[in-house]
C-alpha cells in the first residue's frame, strides 16, 4: 500500500509531496535539484508578494486535507 503525503510543496510550479511539518531552504533545493547555495524566493500566489529566504528560514508546508489541494498557495523558486 502506497503511503500518501501529508503536505505539498510547490517549487517552480511543480507540486512535491512532503511528510514533515517543517521545511528548510536546503530541503527546497534538494526537492527541486537546485544547485547548492542557490538563492530561493518564496512567492505568495494570493497577493503577489515575494521574499528572498535565508539559510536559517524554517517554513511550514501546505497541509493536504482529505486529498484536496491546499488553500495556502506559496511557490518557491530559484532567483
Amino acid at each position: 500500500m502506497a503511503q500518501t503525503a501529508d503536505y505539498e510543496v510547490l517549487i517552480e510550479g511543480k507540486a512535491y509531496p512532503w511528510n514533515k511539518d517543517t521545511l528548510s531552504v536546503r530541503d527546497i533545493r534538494e526537492l527541486a535539484n537546485m544547485p547548492t547555495g542557490a538563492q530561493v524566493v518564496e512567492e505568495n500566489l494570493r497577493d503577489g508578494t515575494e521574499r528572498a529566504l535565508t539559510e536559517d528560514d524554517v517554513l511550514r508546508p501546505a497541509k493536504l486535507e482529505g486529498g484536496k489541494r491546499p488553500t495556502k498557495r506559496v511557490n518557491f523558486r530559484q532567483k
